[in-house]
This record gives structure tokens, C-alpha cells and sequence, in this order.
């Protein structure tokens, strides 16, 4: 090798070593944007969150429906990207480009998708798969109209975060809890604390779509109250999740605490900045992050 043509070298792999952590920051944020737009990464959270529900309670998870909620959660969300196109228009122009020309493939892997959460639920416990038609029902009444001269669920202020809420509550309480023979008073403060943590992740979602929202029409708790008004009541709703805390014991409280203090970490920024990639990784990946934090409490446990 010559003296030039080392330098040469040098000087190229100077230039890959500053490129390559850029190339994994890009390809990272695009692998996340894919997760996202595809609502694989809403499955992911609501497989880890029903995991979470199964640690909570203290009982052995069954991977079976928290593969049944991953498919549950993937479906519904892919069906309603279909409905909200005007918004995301403005408030997600990517999402917008992955869904234009795959609306039948998107139908079709989502009546796919439900059908194996059912069929997985029916093998866990046949009375199982009513539980997972709970959310379908509850998203088929929220955007119908069931009385002449009654607005719709959908056309009610804060009634979307309510009925997502309580769907994701539902649906990840009480397939857990269906395994339980006893100490099902613990079963009520769980529902309520994953009904809190939906409410409050679902509204967070909003201050991202204000934009898209009051263009159209639709009117949130952050287009109603403004973005300062919305952190102050959000940060009151999750409050009321610290007296629940006590209910928990050992690592379990541990766990609990950690969602409690992500959910005041999150109010106060995304109610501040707009960030879609974080807000996957510390909203919708926050049960993701919980179950890692067990694990390691587990294997720090197991090597005392």
C-alpha cells in the first residue's frame, strides 16, 4: 500500500465512522415510523401491557392471549387508520403514504388478524372470545348512530378516549383475570389502572393530531382546552393512580410506580413537544419497557 493511498484509507474510514451511527439513527427512526404507521407497534403494546396485567396479578402468564391482544389491538387500529385519512393528512402525511393503494390488503389482513385472536381465545376458554368481541362492539357503537336526534359517541368531546380506554382495559384485565381462582379483589384497582394509563396515552395521542383535529372538526380535550389546560388535567387524572399504588406489594408496586411516574414524565413533555417516534417508545412502548424492568429485577433476584 502506498503512502497515498493509505491516507486515502485513513481518511475514507474517518468518514464511515462518523457516517455509520447516523445511518443506524435513520434506519432506526424509519424501522419505528414502519412499526408505527403499520399499527404493529400498537400490537406490541397491547401484548406487553397484557403481560404487564399477568404480572400485576400475579399469576403466570399465558402467551396465548397476549399474542390474542397483539392481534386484536394490530387489527382494530389498522381498520381505523382507514376512517381518520382527512387527519392524518395533515397530522401524519406518512401514514397517509403507506396507506394509499392498500386499502383491500389492509381490510384483509385485519378481519385476518381478529379471526386468529378469536380462534386463540376460543382455545385459552371458549367464553374467552366475548371478551375480545368487546372492543369490535364498542367501535362499531362509537361511530354509529343508535337514536334519531342523539349525536353519535364518535361526535361527543373526550367520549373516543373513553371508549379506547375502556376497550384496552377491558380486553387486557379480564383475559388475565379469567385464570384467577382467587384474590379477584385485586382484579377492580388493575382495571382502573390500565383504564387511567389508556385515557391518559390515548389524549397525549391527541395533542400530537391538534392541527389535523381542528381542521376537521373534531374536537379533543386539547383543541376544547388548549395544550396547558389539557397537562393540568391529565397530570389530576393520574394522580388518582397513587392511592392504587398501595394496593401493590414487593416488585409488583415497584413496577407500578415506575408506569405511574412514565405517565407524569409524559404528560409534561408531549404536552410541550411533539415527538411521534418517542411518543411510541415511552407511551405505547411504556408496557414494552415495565416488563423489561421485571425481567431484570427477576434475573437480579434469581442471582442473589
Amino acid at each position: 500500500m502506498t503512502l497515498n493511498s493509505a491516507i486515502t484509507y485513513v481518511s475514507l474510514s474517518k468518514e464511515n465512522f462518523c457516517i455509520f451511527p447516523a445511518c443506524l439513527v435513520y434506519n432506526f427512526e424509519k424501522l419505528l415510523q414502519l412499526l408505527s404507521v403499520s399499527s404493529i407497534s400498537v400490537g406490541i403494546s397491547g401484548f406487553f401491557a397484557t403481560l404487564s396485567v399477568y404480572v400485576l396479578l400475579g399469576i403466570t402468564p399465558h402467551f396465548r392471549i397476549c399474542l390474542a391482544v397483539f392481534l386484536m389491538s394490530f387489527s382494530l387500529y389498522s381498520l381505523n387508520k382507514l376512517t381518520d385519512v382527512k387527519e392524518d393528512a395533515i397530522n401524519m402525511p406518512e401514514r397517509l403514504n403507506y396507506l394509499r393503494g392498500r386499502k383491500n390488503f389492509i381490510i384483509g389482513y385485519s378481519v385476518v388478524a381478529y379471526s386468529m385472536c378469536m380462534l386463540l381465545a376460543f382455545l385459552d376458554r371458549p367464553s374467552s372470545v366475548a371478551i375480545t368481541l368487546f372492543p369490535l362492539v364498542a367501535n362499531a357503537l362509537y361511530g354509529s348512530k343508535l337514536l334519531p336526534g342523539v349525536p353519535r359517541l364518535k361526535d361527543i368531546p373526550i367520549m373516543k378516549n373513553v371508549v379506547v380506554a375502556t376497550s384496552w382495559a377491558f380486553t387486557t384485565t379480564l383475559l388475565p383475570a379469567s385464570h384467577m381462582v382467587d384474590g379477584l379483589s385485586i382484579v377492580a384497582p388493575i382495571f382502573y389502572f390500565i383504564l387511567v394509563k389508556g385515557f391518559v396515552n390515548t389524549v397525549l395521542y391527541d395533542t400530537r393530531d391538534v392541527k389535523g383535529d381542528r381542521e376537521n372538526g373534531i374536537r379533543t380535550l386539547p383543541v376544547l382546552m388548549g395544550r396547558k389546560s389539557t397537562v393540568l388535567i391529565l397530570l389530576a387524572v393520574n394522580s388518582t393512580l397513587l392511592p392504587v399504588l398501595m394496593l401493590f406489594n414487593g416488585g409488583v408496586k415497584l413496577i407500578a410506580a415506575m408506569l405511574v411516574l412514565n405517565g407524569f414524565a409524559c404528560i409534561l413533555y408531549f404536552g410541550k413537544n411533539i415527538s411521534p417516534i418517542a411518543m411510541d417508545i415511552f407511551v405505547d412502548g411504556e408496557w414494552m419497557l415495565a416488563c423489561f424492568v421485571c425481567l431484570l429485577m427477576n434475573s437480579a433476584w434469581l442471582l442473589a
